[in-house]
């Protein structure tokens, strides 16, 4: 199919609807974002580009922009919340391994407002269209979809219209089901000082555990742009139901709650201004009609206990990018589109929903067994290597069947 012919309405300018968009734009389709910010801007704080998700941005061109932002990471490490203060044994350690082509494998992590800027401008160079302050709130599918906006107002008929507006969607079905857990997320700044070196590692995924109830992380996360200051994310679970109280308690206690867990995590708590994330796991249809697709969280959402999010719209997009130039139809495209991500996607969601409740719930015994047992098991060579690739999303080898095209 020539995607010169095509014209595509997206609703939504995340990170999804982003490279979804510029990489069609690139190839000639006619593409339009909807988003109901005034302006396009990024929600949320860092997260690590796995090695899937760095493959699409190597095919845009974009990788070396990203890592020149973003900080190498090549190892997660998680320890139990010791006695007085002290890290106790480690419970979580994993690491690459190395690449296809024999060198150190990494993530990179980054900053979501980052990695939006470089998208945005991928995007527009290409020549998309972006209508902003123009919410989505259902679409009429059929051979030729339109997006429905807050207001009563009505764009234009597509080809095709992705709904890439994440796990809240309203387009087509119900709210998902939230989470027990979510999380305070905060970026700070990243401590250069010499004893802040010998504390945190620039190069690691760094957590603490107090059961499942209580955990802490520190993510080096790069700059949002040149000269600007290195960063950290800094996040910290809590039941959903609990935010009242912890509002209700202040900053002071918070800060107490966090140096004993994690004394020397305790200065980020101290300048952060943390952001209450709510989470939602659901697999629903990709095909929302006629025409009409979910990418991404609003298709499929987790925890984001594999850090898996953001790499998953990126490979969402780059398959249907793919599958359009493949096939005659669109609805050929769709039925392509689909046999290259459904077996990956329901292979990590559920993954997600075994494994979340062991690092957040409130069980007593998930956390048990994943300290006592499986925390043992993925130091052997064997089982440490399947779950590296686990964590780098490459288990089902999505890249290849994908098989991505370079712009």
């Amino acid at each position: 199919m020539k995607l010169e012919t095509l014209d595509i309405a997206i609703a939504g300018a995340g990170m999804g609807g982003l490279s979804l968009g510029a990489m069609l734009a690139a190839r000639g389709a006619k593409v339009t974002v909807y988003d109901q910010m005034t302006a396009p801007q990024p929600v949320g704080s860092g997260f690590v580009l796995q090695p899937t998700g760095q493959a699409v941005l190597s095919a845009m061109g974009l990788l070396d922009e990203a890592g020149a932002r973003g900080a190498k990471i090549f190892r997660m490490h998680g320890r139990l919340a010791g006695q007085n203060g002290e890290a106790g044994r480690t419970v979580l350690e994993i690491g690459y391994g190395k690449d296809r082509q024999g060198q150190d494998g990494h993530g990179i992590a980054i900053q979501r407002v980052a990695l939006f800027d470089i998208l945005l401008k991928a995007a527009t160079d290409a020549g998309v269209r972006f209508e902003t302050s123009s919410r989505a709130v259902e679409v009429m599918p059929g051979e030729r979809p339109v997006i429905c906006l807050e207001g009563g107002r009505k764009a234009p008929a597509a080809d095709l219209v992705i709904d890439a507006m994440g796990a809240g969607s309203p387009i087509g079905h119900d709210p998902a089901k939230e989470l027990g857990y979510g999380a305070l997320w905060a970026t700070v700044p990243w401590p250069v000082e010499a004893p802040a070196e010998d504390t945190f590692h620039p190069n690691e995924l760094e957590q603490r555990y107090e059961r499942a109830t209580r955990m802490a992380g520190v993510l080096p996360v790069g700059t949002a742009g040149e000269g600007a200051a290195p960063m950290a994310t800094f996040f910290w679970s809590l039941r959903n139901r609990d935010i009242d109280r912890w509002r209700a308690e202040g900053r002071q206690a918070w800060i107490e709650a966090v140096a004993k867990l994690w004394p020397e995590a305790a200065r980020f708590a101290e300048i952060a201004e943390p952001v209450h994330a709510r989470y939602r796991h659901h697999t629903r249809k990709p095909v929302a009609g006629r025409n009409v697709l979910r990418i991404g969280d609003a298709w499929h959402a987790t925890s984001p206990q594999l850090g898996q999010g953001a790499n998953m719209a990126l490979l969402d997009a780059a398959s249907l990018v793919t599958a359009l130039m493949r096939s005659k139809t669109r609805e050929e495209a769709i039925r392509l589109h689909l046999s290259q991500r459904q077996m990956h996607i329901r292979l990590y969601q559920l993954l997600s929903l075994v494994l979340t409740p062991y690092y957040q719930s409130d069980s007593r015994i998930l956390p048990l067994l994943r300290d006592l047992m499986i925390a043992p098991v993925t130091r052997m060579p064997v089982i440490r290597g399947l779950v590296s690739r686990l964590v780098t999303g490459d288990v089902l080898d999505p890249i290849g069947r994908i098989g991505i095209l370079r712009s």
